[in-house]
């Protein structure tokens, strides 16, 4: 009886002449086909291998540019949720992906349908400012095909509220006298165009009030323009505390002169501002330094309005308020003419 150790040699012996012994025929006439295209094959490969790595990079950096932008980035659907958030928006809303955007980021409870936001997926695109959580954003609504028939659209949102601050501060100045802190004649001429129109239509009245101080290029002259200056800030201060915030509009015409538009005011309602500025002013309580000299000016105002029957166009209005500025200073100053 064989041993267990002779049966083993005996299977190895087997096998390993099975191994050595050569391939078919029909391996060397595969081999033989295969030979030409081997080194192609190779090169093909090592191209689709160096342009997977390649966009593995470009896709690498694509994220971290839309990760490291302080722009929020959404990508929503066609129902309107959000599919896409980058880190800007993921740390300003946290993560919301599935959740209607207009919930998450405006806070409403169904879809903005002003300034064209409802044609987005109509295939147009909408630029607009937007002003959310008391912030001002550069809003940049499009969309877009991905795959083959499926509509996106993506919303880039650029906070300016900076920018617009300093837009606002850039264009108060631009309307502000520096000097009386009061509106300048820029501001003027825009505002009363304006209100004019405005009062026509509704077929309400308006006053105009052109107020002078009187003599005061002689006072410039004894007491220098820094004493003249602090008269025209008083003058300036008195107006702002007789007249309606919000609704009247009072202006530093030029030199010593102001203005004041009095909508939906009457001559008979105007001629009551004008008495408490012209004595408020004839009481003023200024005095000249080193001399202990209290200062005594006194202001001429003229004042022409427009009703419902009259029909005066923006330059009569203007002429009849000079003119009769001026009567007040002819008839000695300190005085009121309409």
């Amino acid at each position: 009886m064989k041993t267990v150790e002779e049966n083993k040699k005996k299977y190895v012996k087997s096998n390993m002449s099975q191994i050595t012994k050569k391939p078919p025929p029909v391996w060397d006439s595969l081999f033989q086909a295969f030979e030409p295209i081997t080194p192609g094959l190779s090169r093909s490969y090592d191209k689709l291998l160096q342009l997977f790595t390649m966009l593995n990079k470009q896709k690498d950096l694509f994220n971290t540019i839309l990760s490291n932008m302080k722009d929020m980035i959404f990508i929503m659907d066609k129902e309107n949720k959000i599919m896409y958030m980058n880190k800007a928006a993921s740390d300003e809303y946290g993560e919301s992906l599935g959740k209607n955007c207009y919930r998450v980021i405006c806070n409403q409870e169904m879809l903005c349908q002003q300034n064209g936001m409802e044609n987005v997926f109509k295939g147009q695109a909408v630029q607009l400012e937007r002003t959310i959580k008391g912030k001002v954003y550069d809003s940049l609504v499009a969309p877009f095909v991905y795959g083959d028939k499926d509509l996106y659209k993506m919303e880039v949102l650029r906070d300016i509220t900076g920018r617009k601050q300093l837009q606002n501060e850039l264009e108060k100045l631009s309307i502000t006298d520096k000097l009386t802190g009061m509106y300048n004649r820029r501001y003027f001429d825009d505002v009363l165009e304006k209100e004019v129109v405005r009062t026509r239509r509704l077929r309400h009245d308006l006053s105009l009030l052109f107020i002078d101080i009187d003599k005061f290029k002689h006072f410039n002259d004894i007491y220098g323009h820094a004493m003249g200056d602090k008269v025209l800030q008083y003058l300036a201060n008195l107006i702002q505390t007789h007249i309606r915030k919000g609704i009247d509009v009072p202006c530093r015409y030029g030199g010593e002169e102001f203005t004041i538009i009095l909508p939906e005011t009457s001559n008979g309602r105007a001629l009551i501002v004008a008495n408490r500025i012209l004595k408020g002013f004839r009481n003023m309580k200024l005095r000249i330094p080193r001399k202990n000299e209290a200062i005594k000016k006194t202001i001429s105002i003229g004042i022409a309005g427009i009703s419902q029957q009259s029909n005066l166009s923006i330059k009569s209005l203007l002429v009849h308020a000079d003119k009769a500025m001026y009567k007040a200073k002819k008839l000695g100053g300190n005085r009121i003419c309409g």
